[in-house]
């Protein structure tokens, strides 16, 4: 991976910004309904069991194409990707640093999975979430994100 050439989907990362070595993409998939859809992986305790759609972007994938295959394999729901609403440097991801892109998607079909490669996905209204699961720190910082922005609209 060229570290040195810019996304075509984003603007290149300042230069303050330290190297990285991977895209990675987060989803926050929005339901007719209002609500946002989470993953379960496995190890997820009572307090904090849930996650965002997230994984690294195949090497050449374009972040927004990765956030709707991801979407697909872990919820079961095909999603058109609505915007990019966040992205940052997130040091310390088990596979390296990352350069995360945080978006927004609306279902436009599929079912969720009940037993997809990280557990069910489901459903929530914003004001009924889970926590998301600590060693997930972007997607901690996302979601985060994702309701500043709405709060502020």
């Amino acid at each position: 991976m060229d570290h040195d050439a810019p996304s075509s989907y984003i603007a290149k990362v300042d230069d303050n910004e330290p190297a990285f070595d991977y895209h990675g993409a987060l989803v926050v998939v929005e339901t007719d309904r209002g609500e946002i859809v989470l993953i379960h992986p496995l190890g997820g305790s009572d307090y904090a069991p849930a996650s965002l759609p997230s994984d690294p972007c195949l090497p050449g994938e374009e972040p927004a194409s990765a956030a709707v295959r991801i979407v697909k394999e872990k919820t079961g729901l095909d999603v058109e990707v609505v915007r990019e609403f966040t992205s940052f440097i997130q040091k310390g991801t088990p596979t390296g640093t990352m350069y995360a892109h945080g978006f927004v998607a609306s279902v436009r079909g599929g079912e969720l999975l009940a037993d997809g490669p990280e557990g069910a996905a489901r459903s929530y209204a914003l004001d009924n979430m889970p926590a998301i699961m600590p060693i997930r720190v972007a997607n901690q910082r996302t979601l985060e994100e994702y309701l500043r922005q709405r709060k502020a609209e």
